[in-house]
């Protein structure tokens, strides 16, 4: 079946006039694709080209995987010919061209949510950590090693964030490389190897591999020798050519564990730079759960009409249906607080979700955080939420909501409960 893609790529370059579509045919034929600029009315948001792809694919399903190399030729060879930024935006369809008209099968991506909200995580004892760790002047070596880290959480795509962490690891192996030199050893049984003319056995000084392994060595005492062998095997791929995907089935974990792994060995590596008599009092540090970033995104499958343009083409910027995912509240960046109530106060709150009103929709988010703790219900309530009903209170507000939550937060702070305190972000 023909397909066309419609993507929005962020880009530093434009079509030189907003009314010219520029049409680029792959010189094989594998595919077609149009280009144009996004008008802004609002210059404050990122400049953005709409990028059209048409393509074969075997169905619908299977369209999304197959254009996907396409894209990566098409902005390969963009950034290749004019030395400019690009990167995708955002998907918008995948359309099913293939019949001249009528109803036609579509995938619509879904609008994203409108924010991301941060781990609530900064505080006053990770400032205080900071400003400990800011007494030790690091050498250039450990300052790029810590650039390198930084740069390689914020990669979006975890070949990248592979490539980074090495590239950091192998900066703080090199810098501290023992002066004592090594003997080479046979790749099968690790024996020192002989030379038969020399009678000896050759030594010199360490590789950059094998100054590595020395350095994860010391640094994380579990890591056994098959992962060693397994970031090994990833890194020279890597260099090679090939990703993380295609050479998952001959390591012991997934791509997304291999990154996972490195992240955490460089991050010990890098802690083990620091003087010992920082850490003599408490110092406060994070560790993410997964280096590796992940989106969640929402696809519509449906039957729908596409009008042709004055050019006979299917016009996909005036398909007129928008797909949208929305959470279940608004943009949170402090953290979360708990209260405790009785099984009956958080009935008499289930009551207050049917009420009509400004506080419905908090009492809902109220209501449906909750879980069962020594026979009473434990709420976990939104840092806006709380704001709100704090300031109700303080303002003296009456009300059904009021009055409930003012019983609530007066049980909590007296004792008569657990006292609220934070939570996780919500």
């Amino acid at each position: 079946m023909r397909c066309i893609a419609n993507y929005e790529i962020e880009s530093e370059i434009s079509v030189v006039s907003d009314d010219v579509r520029l049409k680029l045919q792959h010189p094989k034929g594998q595919f077609h694709v149009r280009i144009k600029n996004i008008v802004r009315d609002d210059y404050s948001t990122p400049f953005l080209l709409s990028l059209q792809i048409i393509f074969e694919s075997p169905s619908l399903e299977e369209a999304q995987d197959i254009v996907q190399d396409k894209l990566d030729e098409c902005l390969n060879m963009l950034a290749f010919a004019t030395g400019a930024s690009v990167r995708r935006h955002r998907t918008k369809q995948i359309v099913d061209c293939t019949s001249a008209a009528g109803m036609r099968e579509c995938l619509v991506w879904a609008d994203s949510v409108g924010h991301e909200d941060p781990n609530p995580f900064l505080d006053e004892n990770i400032i205080v950590s900071i400003e400990r760790l800011l007494q030790f002047d690091p050498p250039p070596a450990v300052r790029r090693a810590l650039r390198w880290y930084r740069i390689g959480i914020h990669a979006s795509v975890p070949e990248d964030q592979f490539q980074y962490f090495w590239f950091a690891l192998e900066i703080l192996a090199e810098y501290q490389k023992v002066p004592e030199k090594v003997t080479n050893r046979c790749p099968d049984c690790k024996s020192p190897l002989y030379c038969e003319t020399c009678k000896t056995h050759p030594t010199h000084r360490p590789y950059a591999k094998q100054a590595i392994r020395a350095l994860i060595q010391m640094v994380e005492k579990t890591c056994d020798e098959k992962t060693i062998e397994a970031l090994d095997k990833a890194r020279n791929a890597l260099m090679h050519g090939a990703i993380l995907k295609e050479i998952e089935n001959k390591l012991p974990k997934s791509s997304e564990d291999i990154v996972d792994v490195l992240g955490r060995i460089l991050f010990s590596a890098l802690v083990h730079q620091f003087p010992r008599e920082l850490f003599k009092e408490r110092i406060l540090v994070g560790s993410p759960t997964t280096y590796v970033h992940r989106t969640m995104t929402g696809i519509a499958h449906i039957s729908t009409i596409v009008q042709n343009d004055k050019d006979g083409e299917l016009d996909l910027d005036s398909m007129g249906i928008k797909v949208s995912m929305v959470t279940d509240g608004p943009p949170q960046s402090g953290r979360s607080s708990i209260i405790v109530m009785t099984p009956e106060q958080h009935k008499q709150l289930g009551l207050l979700t049917r009420e009509k009103g400004d506080h419905q929709e908090l009492c809902k988010r109220v209501y449906n955080r909750v879980e069962m703790r020594d026979k009473k219900v434990v709420a976990l309530v939104l840092s806006t939420d709380m704001a709100r009903i704090r300031d109700s209170l303080k303002r003296g507000e009456t009300g059904n909501w009021q009055d409930l939550f003012r019983e609530i937060v007066s049980a909590n702070s007296s004792g008569s409960g657990s006292k609220a305190g934070s939570g996780s972000g919500g």
